[in-house]
């Protein structure tokens, strides 16, 4: 019986170590407590505490509330159960309203035909050394939150940002058509687009036939001879094509990719121009001192310090010279549907205006300083750089046409092709940064990026221009920066120039200048 009585024993003491079977004692019990004396404050101001309720709404913490009194009428104050109640309370109406949400507005009033108009509020002032609590009467307030309507002049900047952002992918289809197409798809992009708008059919119904339209009127890149029986008339023609795009003018007899396209051709005055930009000495001091230039363009702040760095005044020009450019399309806006109205020099559909004059000297001065450089305000762009520039991109004076808009594009895209990946002192071999010998190459990722323009409408830039578009070959995964090996190589593509040039030939078939 002896080891049964000390099992027992032994389960009972871990019974009451898991838990317990009594409850402890308080230390102090309830009824030991003092008591609290009670009472009500008896406060006759309009100006008391107020109890706020948010339902539906998340308030901020900070958010400020502006008060506004106003007298109620006198039946309200002289109701007979409003007697003995806070006289500032009853005679006054509480508004609080505030606006620094940067969308919504608040607004908080006293309840006047439910529930809480009959009924007195109060909150508790608790003071634990004179062990006394009052109550005091409060306000009892809703606040509730409404999005803020936009006035008609944001409403008006509204519409112009939208209109000032990148057209649709369909838009882009359509002027590069209008831009490269045979004139058989140039009109049957128009009926497209006109029977698109007699149509009752909704929007969206004749985008796949557009789509479909100017997809098959885009050249190829490389088209066997439509008439191989005559193929001097076939080059004739091709040139007369080639000549009549808004593209810069190609030297064909040039020995060197470089030569195709001389800055003489893509810049007014060439190196004289180049000269005359403010802010490439900044440029290099700022790389010297180890501090980073940081621009508005992707591009080129990607590429000013290895330039800076190879010793290469020339190409450190370039770069400045196509943030000019970057700038002077970013500060362009759309032409609108009321300037044609009443003017003799109306601008064409899908133009876009340059901004006053004044306004375009301090948009590309500043442009030509980058964003650490103090002395862009005090340098400003010479006059003769800035009127180079509008004689050359924007001859009719006070805006751009979808032509004068693409040769922009792609006179930029020639630039880029002028600065090496990589570049350094000794120029660099094909794999370790410089270009190969026989060849100009970029990555058209970044110029993509500050055009805002889809991948597609670039990569047809430089088809235009003479390139040939691939993927980054193995033994240049260093000098493109690919690090995902071919998985990333095969997302990736590069636009090399080459000589002889050799632009994309258009077919004259029967479907009206469609691929094959």
């Amino acid at each position: 019986m002896a080891p049964d009585t000390e099992k027992k024993r032994k389960r009972a003491s871990d019974r009451h170590e898991q838990r317990p079977s009594k409850k402890p004692a308080l230390e102090v019990e309830p009824k030991d407590l003092p008591p609290l004396a009670a009472g009500v404050v008896e406060d006759e101001s309009e100006l008391a505490p107020v109890l706020v309720t948010t339902p539906g709404v998340s308030l901020p913490r900070k958010l400020a509330l502006r008060p506004y009194l106003k007298s109620r009428n006198d039946e309200t104050s002289s109701s007979k159960s409003n007697r003995g109640r806070n006289k500032g309370i009853l005679s006054t109406e509480l508004l609080l309203q505030s606006s620094e949400h940067p969308k919504m507005d608040f607004l908080g009033r006293e309840a006047d035909d439910d529930a809480d108009a009959q009924l007195k509020h109060y909150v508790a002032v608790v003071d634990p050394e004179k062990r006394t609590w009052q109550f005091v009467e409060v306000r009892k307030v809703t606040l509730r939150g409404s999005v803020r309507r936009l006035k008609p002049r944001q409403e008006e900047e509204e519409e112009e940002s939208e209109d000032e952002r990148m057209t649709s992918i369909r838009e882009q289809r359509t002027a590069l058509t209008n831009a490269f197409g045979t004139k058989q798809s140039r009109k049957a992009a128009q009926s497209v687009a006109e029977n698109a708008q007699l149509s009752s059919a909704p929007p969206g119904a004749s985008v796949d036939a557009a789509e479909s339209a100017l997809l098959s009127s885009m050249p190829a890149e490389s088209q066997p001879s439509a008439d191989p029986s005559s193929p001097s008339k076939q080059a004739t023609l091709q040139a007369e094509i080639q000549a009549a795009k808004p593209l810069p003018k190609a030297n064909l007899s040039a020995s060197h990719p470089a030569d195709v396209y001389p800055l003489e051709t893509l810049i007014p005055n060439g190196l004289t121009t180049l000269r005359q930009l403010p802010g490439v000495k900044e440029w290099q001091t700022a790389v010297e001192s180890g501090a980073a230039v940081e621009t508005s363009s992707r591009y080129v702040a990607k590429r000013v310090e290895a330039v800076v760095k190879s010793g290469n005044t020339t190409h450190l020009q370039i770069l400045r010279y196509i943030l000019l450019l970057l700038e002077f399309s970013r500060c362009l806006r759309s032409a609108g549907k009321g300037s044609a109205s009443g003017s003799a020099t109306a601008a064409p559909p899908g133009s876009k205006r340059l901004p006053p004059r004044d306004d375009l000297r301090r948009i590309l001065s500043s442009a030509t300083g980058s964003k650490n450089d103090p002395a862009a305000n005090a340098n400003p762009l010479p006059d003769p750089v800035i009127d180079s520039l509008r004689r050359k991109h924007a001859p009719q004076g006070s805006y751009l046409t979808k032509n004068d808009l693409t040769l922009l594009y792609t006179t930029i895209c020639a630039l880029t092709l002028h600065i090496p990946p990589q570049p350094t002192k000794d120029g660099g071999s094909s794999s370790l940064g410089g270009n190969a010998p026989n060849e100009l190459a970029t990555d058209p990722a970044d110029i993509r990026d500050d055009l805002r323009l889809e991948s597609k409408v670039v990569l047809q830039y430089f088809r235009e221009l003479g390139c040939r578009v691939d993927k980054p070959r193995e033994s240049e995964f260093t000098k493109w920066g690919v690090k995902g090996g071919k998985a990333e190589a095969n997302a990736r593509r590069i636009a090399r120039l080459k000589v002889p040039v050799e632009f994309p030939r258009v077919s004259r078939g029967g479907g009206g200048g469609g691929r094959r």
